[in-house]
Parts: C-alpha cells; structure tokens; sequence
C-alpha cells in the first residue's frame, strides 16, 4: 500500500483517506484502463459525472496513486459522496 502521496487538503477527502488507510486488505485495479473504469462506475453509482469538482479529482488522485480496485473505489466514493 503506498501512503506516500500528499494529503488533499480537503476535509472530506482526508477524512475518506483516513478511513480508507484504517484497513490495509483493499483490492487493487490489474491496469490503468481498470483503474479509470473503477472510478468512473464508483462516481456514477452515486450520482456523479465528470466534469468532477476539486473534492472529486483529489479523491481521483488519490485513488489513481493507490492503483484502488473496484471494492476501494466504490467505498471511498460513497464516503465522499455521504460527506458532502
């Protein structure tokens, strides 16, 4: 797990990140096109289409660093979603 990448500065995308970081056994995306699907399904799943405000693309960001699978993914974006 990489824990190396900068924090947002966002509130809620920290706090997701916290939750997030609490539990080690997250999956991660088998490629990059994976990856950009994942967070495009998550997004949608709660309402959410691109053009993504800034909370958003940092969740992105930060969900691209980790390489998040399909299960971190829709998790961290029903966090964020509930948050806002």
């Amino acid at each position: 797990m990489k824990t190396d990448f900068a924090w947002s500065g966002s509130e809620a995308v920290d706090a997701v990140r916290k939750a997030v970081e609490a539990d080690l056994d997250w999956d991660t995306a088998e490629s990059v096109e994976k990856l950009h699907f994942y967070i495009l399904r998550a997004a949608q799943n709660v309402g959410r289409f691109e053009p993504f405000t800034s909370d958003e693309l940092a969740l992105n960001s930060y969900l691209s660093h980790r390489m998040a699978g399909k299960r971190l993914c829709d998790f961290a974006w029903r966090m964020l979603a509930q948050s806002l």
